[in-house]
């Protein structure tokens, strides 16, 4: 019983709703349908204008890129600075502005007929794309102040109204001796065809007897649908109407060529200095609403009659959903938070099932905030351990970069070669694998290829090739360590093991082996090695393990007073390198991996990277050899090794 009264009263106050809405709406569409379409054309016209004008400055604005290669070049420079009387001058660098600038430009822009180059001293250059007519220089000259009046004082790109070849669209820009200077010296201008501009506009439809047509300040008809028109002059009423209404709607009280009455929108561009102007008979924007006018009542009444059988449908459905939210909120006391399913018409109901849906899951997330705020904290902690590896990172050795940058400056200066090359390569390659800071850990075969970079500079440095010694089995190249961590031990071992220079006999050896689930890589040099002292300072900074701390405490313990406070200071002096690799293999690897040294008097010095056995992701298979490079030029290596694996740097 209960049931059946509610859905009475939703149907009846359905009918009610039903009857006095659509007599309203019946009422008010009389009146504000002309509005709204007359707004709705607006909106059309005003689009297409906008959207045409955008892409028309777009268009132009992308051939000033055409030109960016005649601002920076040397030869142009000299050209702009070149007298007249320079005959010699002028030869040579019209054919190199020919062949190294002017070809490319036709290339890379085919739709581009002319270029022109003319200097304030009075020199003049240009080339075509196409067959063209007789051209004298003395047009070009002549043509200086006119050019320089049109063309804009910021070096932009600039529209011409007249052209040097029919039928082109002329575009100008001065220049000057520098990119960023505003002294300017010359003109350098391109003509293209105008029929590529036209490909732009040929897509706009305004209807069967609309139409879009673009004039310059001048009144002069850029493009209209019909190609008599181009480059003629708009009537003198209608291009006054078009200036003065500039952004704004107008109609034309005077009937067109077609015998109709026609509304116009026109947008002046800042840039080009086009008006662009759309355009739609009156009676084409007004018949819809005679048609919809025509429609409502019809529709009105049959949707009264359809509204009617579908509220009665609505008064018995309406029950169903809330009974079963109903269900749901039982069951919610009961601490079962299962959620209603919608109905899937988007209705009030579907709103209040959505709701109540929304109360259930912000129950349940009141429940999850005590394990949300346990994962925000190893969040946090995370970051501040991603923040430390960076920093340390970061902490590039300022020297190494300082005397590469003055060898460089050496072998410059003495001669033109292929050394620099190599060298600036090389300390490209490393730059670029130092700065990147993430925490990805890479192959053994990535930190080999940087180690060989800085082999090629070291080499030019040295002025003799170095024996760098190189025993990895392949199956290890692909196993994972971390960025930066084995090139600082060989510059470490150049820095320190071999201060007296070096020798034919002096070698440094990079090899590996796995002992359980550890990898070890070892960088062994046969130098001067490190007295007792020195090592234990080291490995006090490095506190290896405890069995080592263990001996280095038994060895401080027969240091003098004075050596033990030396010690104690250790960590606030040198070994940066070392330190800083070993702090980064225990912040990805964790504690128990880092660096170990062992090292003697006059017998030389061994440090190794523990890290865990694992492979990299991402890198192909390679062929299952030994490599061993022994007795090779750092060059041939480094052609072998970028033949036989995929870098990822």
């Amino acid at each position: 019983m209960w049931r059946r009264s509610l859905a009475v009263k939703v149907f009846m106050s359905f009918v009610i709703v039903i009857i006095v809405s659509f007599s309203i709406v019946s009422i008010s569409m009389y009146v504000t349908s002309s509005r709204e379409l007359d707004l709705l054309h607006e909106e059309m016209l005003t689009q297409i204008v906008d959207n045409a004008l955008h892409h028309t400055d777009l268009y132009i604005k992308s051939y000033e890129r055409a030109t960016l290669s005649l601002l920076t070049s040397s030869q142009v420079k000299q050209f702009l600075d070149a007298e007249q009387n320079q005959y010699f001058t002028y030869y040579s660098l019209s054919a190199q502005i020919k062949d190294e600038l002017f070809k490319p430009i036709f290339i890379n822009n085919p739709e581009i007929s002319m270029i022109y180059l003319i200097s304030y001293n009075g020199m003049t250059f240009h080339d075509f794309n196409i067959d063209h007519p007789p051209f004298s220089e003395s047009v070009l000259k002549d043509s200086l102040e006119d050019l320089r009046e049109q063309t804009k004082d910021d070096g932009s790109l600039s529209l011409i109204d007249w052209s040097f070849l029919d039928g082109q669209l002329a575009l100008a820009r001065k220049i000057s001796g520098r990119q960023t200077s505003k002294l300017f010296k010359g003109i350098v201008g391109i003509e293209l065809r105008i029929e590529e501009l036209t490909t732009l506009w040929k897509g706009i439809r305004l209807g069967d007897r609309g139409y879009f047509f673009i004039v310059n300040d001048r009144g002069k008809i850029v493009y209209d649908p019909n190609k008599e028109k181009i480059g003629k002059q708009l009537e003198g009423r209608l291009f006054e109407q078009v200036r003065d209404h500039e952004g704004a709607f107008f109609i034309d009280e005077e009937a067109g060529e077609e015998g109709l009455q026609r509304i116009y929108f026109s947008r002046r561009s800042d840039y080009s200095g086009w008006t662009l102007v759309s355009s739609m008979p009156l009676e084409a924007v007004r018949k819809p609403v005679q048609t919809i006018r025509q429609t409502t009542l019809a529709a009105s009444a049959i949707s009264i009659v359809v509204a009617l059988l579908l509220a009665y449908r609505f008064g018995r459905s309406i029950i169903s959903p809330i009974r079963m939210i109903e269900q749901g909120m039982r069951r919610t006391e009961k601490g079962d938070w299962t959620k209603v399913p919608l109905r899937g018409k988007k209705d009030e109901m579907d709103r209040l099932i959505h709701s109540y849906n929304i109360m259930v899951s912000r129950l349940s997330e009141l429940v999850e905030r005590v394990y949300e705020s346990e994962l925000k904290n190893q969040d946090n902690l995370f970051k501040r351990q991603l923040a430390e590896f960076q920093a340390l990172q970061l902490q590039i050795n300022p020297h190494f970069l300082y005397n590469t940058l003055e060898t460089v400056i050496c072998y410059a200066v003495v001669q033109e070669s292929e050394e620099i090359k190599d060298i600036v390569r090389a300390m490209s390659l490393m730059l670029r694998y130092s700065v990147q800071t993430d925490l990805e850990e890479i192959t053994v075969a990535n930190e080999l290829k940087h180690v060989l970079h800085y082999m090629t500079i070291m080499n030019y440095r040295f002025e003799q090739p170095f024996e760098l010694q190189v025993d990895i089995p392949p199956e290890y190249l692909l196993k994972k360590m971390v960025r930066l961590t084995l090139q600082p031990l060989v510059e470490n071992a150049f820095k320190h093991a071999f201060p007296d220079g070096i020798e034919d006999y002096h070698y440094i050896r990079i090899y590996a082996e796995a002992e359980g689930q550890r990898l070890k890589i070892t960088v062994a040099d046969n130098g001067q090695g490190m007295p007792e002292e020195e090592l234990l300072k080291l490995r006090m900074k490095l506190s290896v393990n405890e069995a080592q701390r263990s001996k280095e405490r038994q060895l401080r313990e027969q240091l003098s007073a004075e050596e033990q406070v030396e010690v104690g200071q250790a960590g606030e002096h040198g070994g940066i390198g070392l330190i800083n690799v070993h702090n980064r293999i225990q912040m990805v690897f964790g504690a128990q991996y880092g660096l170990s040294v062992e090292s003697a008097p006059g017998q030389g010095t061994a440090v190794t990277l523990t890290m865990p056995d694992t492979d990299a992701v991402g890198f192909a298979g390679m062929a299952g050899r030994h490599l061993k490079i022994e007795d090779r030029s750092v060059n041939q290596y480094n052609e072998l090794f970028s033949d036989s694996f995929m870098m990822n740097l």
